[in-house]
């Protein structure tokens, strides 16, 4: 538990100016050590020679204790800044100190039982200088203070109370009482060195002070309580020391009960001194004024008492000490009254009233009433003059305040006009170059793209116009080149529009720094870029230049999620030979870059007049395709699934296959599918093959038997897929389990969540999903495992790969696939050697020429009559087909 939550608000440290206040300790406690071992020295000599203490050698000895406080303080300020540890060192000085206090505590505990009651007094008034000289350069640090004030007051003060002899009991009281009246007086020390410190880093506050009526009326309450306690403590050294000269064997017992109970109210007193200091609005106004004329006046009776209780003991001497002493006392009281005219009055009258009253009992009474009068008109007269002087002080001070916190105002408002007229005739010099500015970034916006910093289209062809113009003077010919990101579309969708802005940025940056200033660099639009050389070479220094470009672009990109790679296709068409102006030349150009896509990702193509022509035959078979749709033209073959276990018949996948009627030749799937992909065509393609699929398959009447169909991303990114699906199988009666659909690995560069669910409801229809060609696109196992998955079909080349000694690779696809619960279908076994090869190193289900080329529909049911009696015999060795 934190001592700060005991302490009083105002005695709370808040941790500021820390290196400070450890430096100002430093040197107090050099001051602090240097009194203390002083007055020890001192009260060591009065004891020795007035009760001959025998010991009085080693005592001595430990006065050199307070050399070791005292030489780590100093080094401390000898230390540099940087050198300094304001925690270490403080928390080190307060255990010394402790330890220091504890054996002089443990000294004292010694002495104090053998001496006399008249010695005993004399060594507890010096000890309570060595207990300032300990205290007090801690009081910046408010809980260090009390706790060191404690340790110091507290053990002795309890054996002075265990003590026998007349009036000790009240003696030691006195000292736990003046503990809790030394809270008030840390926590004065603690507010004024603050308040310096804070003044002098921090500079005057910064509100304005307030200038009402009932604003210095509480300014003078706030005054009273928190300028009181050096009167209240002096008062106490008074009353301490006026004990000490009445003091007599009789009424020694008395007097420490009276200064025990006087030194109660001094505490109770500090305590309302702390309350107002620490929340003045607690209260009314009027409540604070009148709990400190309580004060007031509780403090006169108190001297009063002490009057009547010991009015017999007050002989001669006594008596001008004591008269003396209130005198001294009326002064003292106006140090913490002199803001308030009434409670000045009042103290004084009571301060008055008992010197007069002891000149009354003398016989000469008229002198007496003269004199007293005198001496009563002398002290309101300078009370009334302390008071006009405080007031004014204080209304000066107010003053000050405002006018220090206007004229900061006014220099704040002086600052902001002369910045004001700066920054206008600042803005009037240079308001033509902003409008001129404006004017470059306006050009620059309609000329360049916001996203990656490149030219833009309109950039690009007055750059091709400017290129025309050069050529038609005679200067040459000039290249461009257009470049097509490939699997951006990937990236965009599946790690979302944030991420792909990110990638068209870094690939930018390639273009630009590969360009190197010698190539005008543009982005045409989405994730195409447009390149334009004005002083282009043969055709292998093109080459060379867009190789190193597609390189470059393959390079891994990080992004937040990871790294992706893609590259880039390009084309180039050449002025003049390609074009005589900018569409011409932008247009092969594109074409060039189809071309270079259908070769291969990440190639290079330099148009051909050739591909003009194979342009608009693509055009020609995308409407063929689109009337081959429409009029059911497409069918399907069918190639067996043959299980590893008997080599009986499992099942088909279905091929789609297509016949251009019009121009009379088959065209490739490796054709038709991907333009209908690139078309929009693919979704109604789909759902004619899987159709045509479930029907043959309905028509073969071998209930035993699945197909697997293929299906493309585009027809599971639509919303009504599912229910296609659906209505097929009610259409043609084909039950869900009997249905495979195998998708490839591009599905993971999709809409991964969308796909996911797609998959997930598909499966609840009973419906088998497999992945095809797996190994040659984008895999993940943890896409693996996440998908509803139930086959996993190992791609032709890995199979081809058997013949190079990849046997390792194949074996632990095979082994991933079944740690996955994945059955294994092995493609494009073709040889007796392969299906070798893969019965040794496992799967479940085989398909390849070995056993049968794809099989139309029409032909399906001749097949299954021919191999329904003999299925395939796959004993190692002698392998055959059942003829």
């Amino acid at each position: 538990m934190n001592l700060q939550e005991f302490l009083p608000p105002t005695m709370r440290d808040n941790g500021e100016f820390l290196e400070l206040r450890t430096i100002l300790l430093m040197k107090r406690i050099i001051g602090g050590s240097a009194i203390a071992m002083i007055f020890s020295a001192v009260a060591l000599a009065m004891v020795t020679i007035r009760s001959g203490v025998d010991y009085w050698y080693v005592v001595a000895v430990s006065l050199t204790f307070y050399l070791v406080p005292m030489y780590l303080a100093w080094g401390y300020l000898r230390k540099d800044a940087e050198q300094r540890n304001p925690d270490q060192a403080r928390n080190c000085l307060a255990r010394m100190m402790m330890m220091v206090i504890s054996v002089w505590s443990l000294i004292g505990l010694a002495i104090l039982p053998g001496l006399d009651a008249s010695t005993r007094v004399i060594a507890v008034s010096m000890f309570l200088v060595v207990v300032y000289a300990h205290m007090l350069p801690f009081a910046i640090f408010p809980k260090y203070a009390l706790g060191l004030m404690a340790l110091n007051v507290l053990p002795l003060s309890i054996q002075l109370m265990t003590l026998e002899g007349p009036g000790n009991l009240f003696f030691g009281m006195c000292g736990v009482v003046l503990l809790f009246m030394e809270v008030g007086t840390i926590s004065w020390l603690y507010r004024s060195d603050m308040s310096v410190i804070t003044k002098h880093f921090n500079g005057p506050a910064t509100k304005e002070p307030d200038m009402s009526v009932e604003g210095f009326r509480r300014r003078k309450v706030f005054a009273l309580h928190n300028s009181s306690t050096p009167a209240v403590i002096l008062q106490a050294i008074a009353a301490f020391f006026l004990v000490i000269t009445l003091r007599t064997p009789e009424h020694e017992a008395m007097l420490w009960g009276w200064l025990a109970g006087y030194l109660s109210l001094q505490a109770m007193r500090s305590a309302g001194f702390i309350s107002h200091v620490g929340n003045a609005r607690a209260l009314r106004l009027r409540t604070w004024r009148l709990i400190f004329a309580v004060g007031v006046v509780a403090n006169q009776l108190a001297w009063y008492t002490l009057l009547h209780l010991f009015h017999d003991i007050l002989n001669g001497f006594n008596l001008g000490i004591v008269s003396g002493m209130f005198m001294v006392i009326a002064m003292i009281s106006t140090l913490g009254l002199s803001s308030d005219r009434v409670l000045l009055y009042l103290n004084i009258a009571l301060c008055m009233v008992p010197p007069v009253a002891i000149m009354f009992s003398g016989e000469d009474l008229w002198s007496v009433i003269s004199l007293g009068t005198l001496a009563s008109l002398s002290m309101f007269v300078v009370a009334e003059n302390v008071h006009r002087s405080t007031v004014f002080s204080m209304k000066g001070r107010v003053l000050q305040k405002l006018t220090e916190y206007r004229s900061r105002q006014m220099q704040s408002l002086n600052d902001e006009l002369t910045e004001a007229r700066e920054r206008l005739t600042e803005v009037n010099q240079s308001l033509e170059a902003q409008v001129d500015e404006r004017t470059q970034e306006l050009n620059y916006q309609a000329t360049h793209d916001m996203l990656t910093g490149l030219g833009n289209r309109y950039y690009f062809a007055n750059k091709v116009s400017e290129a025309l113009e050069s050529l038609q003077q005679g200067e040459g010919r000039f290249a461009v080149y257009l470049l097509d990101l490939d699997r951006f579309k990937e990236i965009n969708d599946g790690l979302g529009h944030l991420a792909g802005d990110q990638v068209l940025t870094e690939i930018a940056a390639r273009i630009k720094e590969h360009c190197d200033g010698e190539r005008i660099c543009a982005r045409w639009g989405g994730d195409e870029f447009v390149i334009l050389e004005t002083a282009v070479g043969g055709e292998a220094t093109i080459h060379q230049f867009a190789s190193r470009l597609v390189e470059s672009l393959r390079q891994p990109i990080s992004l937040e999620g990871g790294k992706v790679s893609l590259g880039a296709s390009i084309g180039v068409a050449i002025c003049p030979e390609h074009g005589s102006s900018a569409e011409q030349l932008l247009e092969h150009a594109d074409i060039a870059v189809y071309r270079a896509k259908s070769a291969g990702r990440g190639t290079v193509a330099i148009y051909d007049d050739q591909w003009g022509h194979e342009a608009a035959e693509r055009l020609q078979l995308v409407q063929s395709l689109q009337n081959a749709i429409e009029n059911d033209e497409v069918d399907v073959a069918l190639q067996p699934f043959v299980s590893i276990d008997d080599g009986g018949l499992t099942g088909f996948e279905a091929l789609a296959r297509w016949r251009d009627e019009r121009r009379g030749v088959s065209v490739s799937p490796a054709v038709f599918i991907p333009l209908a992909e690139d078309t929009g065509l693919m979704p109604a393609l789909g759902r004619n093959i899987l159709r045509k699929a479930c029907k043959a398959l309905i028509e073969a009447k071998r209930p035993d038997l699945r197909i697997a169909v293929n299906l493309s991303v585009t027809q599971l990114e639509q919303e009504d897929f599912v229910q296609d699906v659906a209505r097929i199988l009610a259409e043609t009666g084909l039950h869900p389990e009997r249905l495979e659909l195998e998708l490839t690995e591009s599905l993971f560069a999709g809409d991964v969540m969308y796909i996911r669910q797609v998959l997930g409801e598909l499966r609840n229809m009973g419906i088998r999903i497999s992945i095809d060609d797996f190994g040659t696109g984008y895999s993940s196992i943890s896409y693996l495992r996440d998908f509803p998955l139930d086959t996993l079909k190992i791609d032709q080349s890995f199979v081809a790969g058997l013949r190079q000694g990849g046997e390792s690779l194949f074996s632990s696809i095979v082994s991933l696939a079944h740690g996955l619960k994945l059955s294994v279908i092995v493609e494009g076994v073709e040889t007796r050697s392969d299906l070798e090869k893969v019965l040794d190193l496992g799967g479940e289900e085989i398909q390849g020429y070995f056993f049968a080329r794809p099989i139309s529909s029409e032909d399906l049911a001749a097949w299954l009559k021919e191999h329904e009696s003999k299925p395939f015999n796959l004993r190692r060795r002698y392998l055959s087909v059942g003829s």
